[in-house]
């Protein structure tokens, strides 16, 4: 298992990991108890998929911050 993502809170991480399971990627929450990082894991042999996919969500999401251009 590799860490694919560090969440800044529980709801962030199920997200994640629903968007991650919906796309066939096993994933795990790992939540440190003590207030450390929130961790989503996934199998090593799928990490490469998983980033790909999670930048692609990140990147859609900030698709609405990006100025309007002139027309």
């Amino acid at each position: 298992m590799v860490t694919a993502a560090f969440c800044s809170n529980p709801a962030e991480a199920e997200l994640l990991r629903s968007l991650l399971e919906e796309n066939g990627i096993e994933a795990f929450v790992l939540d440190d108890s003590f207030g450390g990082a929130i961790r989503l894991q996934v199998p090593s042999d799928q990490a490469q998929e998983a980033k790909r996919i999670l930048d692609e969500a990140e990147k859609e999401l900030r698709g609405g911050d990006q100025p309007a251009s002139d027309a």
